[in-house]
């Protein structure tokens, strides 16, 4: 233990973070934030639109059946 004390007391202005160094860390911080939000909201973006899509594709689909059964009615009575 008297070894790791000594050690420490060595290396004095050693510290856990370099005050010059957080500026530039913080900027890759904000940035690396930034780019994750705007990529979850193309992914919801997209979900949405997809959505969207089926849903009137399925809308569509149903007015054409829909139409084609009027059709073979009327062209049986």
């Amino acid at each position: 233990m008297l070894n790791f004390i000594t050690l420490l007391a060595a290396f004095d202005n050693l510290t856990p973070m370099s005050w010059e160094a957080l500026g530039p860390a913080l900027n890759f911080l904000w940035q690396g934030l930034l780019a994750i939000f705007v990529v979850i909201g193309l992914i919801i973006i997209a979900v949405k639109l997809t959505a969207l899509v089926i849903a009137k594709c399925d809308e569509m689909k149903k007015r054409h059946e829909e139409a084609a059964q009027a059709e073979n009615e009327q062209d049986n009575s």
